[in-house]
């Protein structure tokens, strides 16, 4: 097969000739397959730097496993049910390893018994233990595996429920009837019950024990003496519990990118966990390995070896019994090994493509605003560390306790003592928030607990508009220039570039300039509007304060090396009249904001229960108020009910509305209160009735669960501000049959879920600079929500009317847009249904992680780059004046 040169056109060639079925089973990923391509492309990241003039003539590559001597470090990773592929299956890649010299896995699930593959002749094996409920079954196989003569036994901890793997749930995959688990054929546990989605998922659900935790790693150590490998090891923390739970090895994997979606690539973790294991024990890679130079790299980086998993399918696939072995020998010793030559004799040095020129491999996020309500900055954070692979420090100034942090889903601790400034560690992607309260300094060490009671700023904003941009307490706005310069210039490390968030412009961009200036460090701002612009809202356009604002902001925005911005227009405005060129970073929802399924619909609406029921009004259309709330059944929302295990949606709910709000003047919320009352107004009317009719009439169709031509409206509005009271002062006021309005304040988890169940969002955010956009808007399409938004200049660049949302420009048209929208409602608002669906499919594919890897990443590199090369031209200038003094002086004398 010497036209076959490399692993992707030996993919290729199974793509074309296997079942769909059998090659997605093997090829696929988790959901959007995001950590599948990370995987191989974490490895295109990494280059190296090659030596000369070394002697190549004598090439080792033999290693030691566990006490075996084989001929290189690649062996063959544990891969289920081989025979799909070819009908030699475990035998041939037992037969292909052993005559290549190293070491074949054989899964559980094989569809060649252990005693088969051992009938093929000599050989170093290890077997993939899948620990079953019934621990008499893993005894039974754990004591036919030594009989055999295997050598090792590789523990799956990352698979007691099978991932969301949408292509086998799409083909209703299950084990073809002809093959069987051979392991477990004579117990009955051989064959997969064909079911509506994957049979996989199905058997796994049925037979592997979802409490397997550490009793149970050492109670396989006591039923035998064979050395056991952890697989599925992803952080620091995870390998030392393996090492002190006496693991003889530790393999990097995470499942083939087959289980959880949007964890790192392999390769990007590999150094954590070599650093966490401090050579107490060999650490393996497996996943994303196509080339002999990824190899290399793994081997760079700590790795004692690799596992090939998908490799060996596909080279096993394109053989026959002739040449499996030959096949197997070429990939192996030529393709992977004839990098060797570099590897061992050229001393390579690795490092990765991302980290910046300035070579500190160190990034500080600079917030000097309410951390807790700037998610786009916690989202830079977060793929400066995972994405980027770099330490990140983030200052920001703690305004509302730092009570919104979506950082919290990725691990970030915190502590909750009354300190008045803390430091949070995210301890697997190297990310350190400094957290302080103008007037006041204080700094503790780093902490790890896991957040408790943490909530989520029911109003994502990108930046902290409830401040002022001067700051308007007295003592903060002496305190936090003192402040930042502390934490900026002295408490945290030199970084390679400051990333700024703007506004607040003063005095962020004055400190990080004078930050930038002592440490030697890029700056790069991060435009989410202008600062004078917001402080004309209060001063006005004409005031004297905003033109000095607006004269720091531009100054001091010109000194940046790099620039981002959130839409065209700023990216405009800031091109055509500041003279700053920018790159628009569009805000794109994160994972974790995705449509909910019904049973964290129910869950949720159950949790809430107490708000939802709780009369809010002179009428209302949840509770009336004067019989008490119409369901205290728990097991029954509004929304929902819940009959022996099934859940299920109530024809006649009302349709859930979601506004998050900052209560603030830029947020005119009369108007959704004048849209309700019109709406109410409006669909009385259509149905004949008049003020004299009674409530009794409506809540006894209610109960009786009649679905009316217009559904009820409930409104949930979440956020807090200085106009709250307010409103919900008028709302109480309000007589509303068929609208009813809730105010509430989630738990950090609860807000993405609240999206994930509502109908539809509504925005009432307009622009202090027409220039920006709602990011509370793409966290609602991040959950296939679709959205009825104020009209401004910008705002076309998020919603596309009619395809994800609508926009209004006062109250009669938002009540236009109700009415048009949920006639029918639940089964035929046929526009609602449309504008879901569209959402549905572009978020899929497009996210925070995509966006920014394809516009911040590279900008971030660039600028700091372009600094450190005119830092050392100004370097070089300098020293050639001082050479031409020294000169002058010696002619003088």
């Amino acid at each position: 097969m010497a036209e076959v040169t490399n692993v992707s056109e030996y993919e290729a060639i199974a793509r074309e000739n296997l079942p769909k079925m059998v090659y997605d089973y093997y090829a696929s990923g988790a959901e959007d397959q995001w950590t599948l391509a990370e995987n191989t492309r974490a490895f295109s990241r990494i280059l190296f730097r090659p030596r000369i003039l070394i002697d190549v003539s004598k090439i080792d590559m033999t290693i030691n496993v566990l006490g075996f001597k084989i001929s290189m470090p690649i062996m063959i990773a544990p891969t289920a049910m081989q025979k799909m592929a070819h009908p030699h299956g475990e035998y041939a890649t037992a037969r292909a390893a052993s005559a290549t010299g190293t070491i074949m896995t054989l899964s559980s699930w094989s569809t060649s018994s252990v005693e088969e593959v051992a009938s093929t002749g000599p050989g170093i094996r290890f077997f993939q233990l899948s620990v079953y409920k019934d621990k008499h079954v893993v005894e039974q196989l754990v004591r036919r595996v030594e009989r055999a003569g295997f050598k090792a036994i590789v523990l799956t901890l990352d698979a007691q429920i099978i991932g969301r793997r949408e292509n086998d749930i799409k083909n209703r995959f299950t084990l073809p009837p002809y093959l069987t688990l051979k392991n477990f054929e004579g117990l009955d546990l051989g064959k997969m019950d064909k079911v509506e989605n994957s049979g996989l998922a199905s058997y796994v659900a049925r037979q592997i024990d979802r409490t397997l935790s550490v009793k149970d790693v050492k109670w396989l150590q006591s039923i035998t003496s064979l050395p056991i490998l952890v697989k599925g090891v992803l952080t620091a923390e995870d390998t030392k519990i393996a090492i002190q739970n006496n693991a003889a090895g530790i393999i990097v994997s995470n499942h083939g990118a087959r289980q959880l979606d949007y964890v790192p690539g392999t390769i990007m973790v590999l150094e954590e966990v070599v650093k966490a294991a401090q050579g107490r024990v060999p650490i393996f890679l497996d996943g994303g390995v196509r080339r002999g130079t990824d190899v290399f790299k793994a081997l760079a980086l700590g790795a004692s070896g690799i596992f090939l998993l998908r490799v060996s399918l596909a080279v096993l696939f394109n053989g026959n019994r002739a040449n499996i072995d030959v096949n197997f020998g070429e990939i192996l010793e030529g393709h992977f090994a004839a990098d060797d030559i570099f590897w061992n004799f050229s001393k390579i040095f690795v490092r990765n493509k991302g980290v910046p020129m300035g070579k500190r491999n160190r990034v500080a996020v600079v917030v000097l605003g309410d951390i807790g309500r700037s998610p786009r900055m916690q989202y830079h954070a977060l793929s400066l560390a995972r994405q980027a692979c770099l330490d990140v420090d983030i200052v920001g100034y703690g305004v509302d306790c730092c009570s919104s942090f979506p950082l919290f889903s990725y691990g970030i601790g915190i502590r909750d003592d009354g300190s008045l400034g803390a430091v949070y560690k995210m301890t697997f992607q190297h990310i350190i928030l400094l957290w302080f309260r103008a007037p006041h300094l204080s700094v503790t060490e780093p902490i790890y607990p896991y957040p408790q009671n943490a909530t989520m700023a029911n109003n994502s904003s990108k930046s902290s508009k409830d401040t002022s941009p001067l700051i308007s307490h007295s003592q903060a706005y002496y305190s936090v220039p003192y402040a930042a310069v502390w934490y900026l210039c002295v408490r945290i490390p030199a970084p390679d570039a400051f990333l700024v968030q703007n506004p607040p412009s003063v005095p962020t961009l004055v400190v990080v300039k004078w930050a930038s200036w002592l440490r030697h460090s890029a700056i790069i701002v991060d435009w989410h509007n202008f600062g004078y612009t917001l402080l004309a809202l209060s001063l006005g356009r004409s005031s004297l304060f905003v033109a000095i604002y607006r004269w720091i902001e531009k100054s001091y925005g010109e000194m940046a090396h790099g620039s981002l911005c959130v839409t065209k227009a700023m990216q405009h405005e800031l091109s055509q009249n500041w003279g700053i060129k920018a790159t628009v970073l569009y805000d794109q929802p994160p994972e974790f904001f995705r449509p909910a399924s019904l049973e964290e619909k129910h869950n949720l609406f159950c949790s809430i229960s107490k708000s939802l029921n709780e009369p809010y009004g002179l009428r209302d259309c949840i509770s009336n108020g004067l019989t008490g709330p119409y369901n205290s059944n728990p097991d029954i929302t509004p929304f929902t009910t819940q009959v022996g295990t099934d859940i299920i949606l109530k024809p006649n709910r009302p349709a859930l509305i979601v506004s998050s709000t900052s209560w603030t003047p830029d947020e005119d919320f009369g108007i959704l209160l004048e849209a309700a009352l019109m709406y109410d107004r409006r669909v009385a009317a259509l149905l004949g009735e008049d003020d004299s009719s009674g409530d009794e009439v409506i809540w006894d169709g209610i109960t009786g669960g009649k679905q009316f031509p217009y559904p009820r409206l409930l409104f949930i509005i979440t956020g807090k501000g200085p106009e709250k009271e307010k409103y919900e002062e008028m709302i109480r006021k309000l007589s509303l049959r068929r609208v009813a309005f809730r105010t509430m304040w989630l738990a950090a988890e609860d807000y993405p879920l609240l999206l994930g169940s509502a109908d539809l969002g509504v925005c009432l955010h307009t622009s202090s600079s027409g220039l920006d956009l709602p990011m509370k808007v793409v966290d609602m399409f991040g959950c296939g929500l679709p959205v009825c938004a104020v009209s401004y200049s910008c705002i076309k660049e998020l919603i596309d009317v009619e395809q994800n949302g609508l926009l209004f420009s006062s109250s009669s048209e938002l009540a236009d847009q109700l009415m048009m929208l949920f006639e029918g409602f639940p089964e035929r608002c046929d526009a609602l249904k449309s504008m879901r669906s569209n959402l549905m499919e572009r978020v899929s594919s497009v996210r925070w992680t995509t966006e920014w890897e394809e516009n911040a990443k590279p900008l971030i590199h660039e600028s700091i780059f372009l600094f450190f090369r005119l830092s050392l031209r100004t370097l070089a200038e300098s020293l050639e004046d001082d050479m031409k003094i020294d000169e002058h002086t010696v002619r003088y004398t």
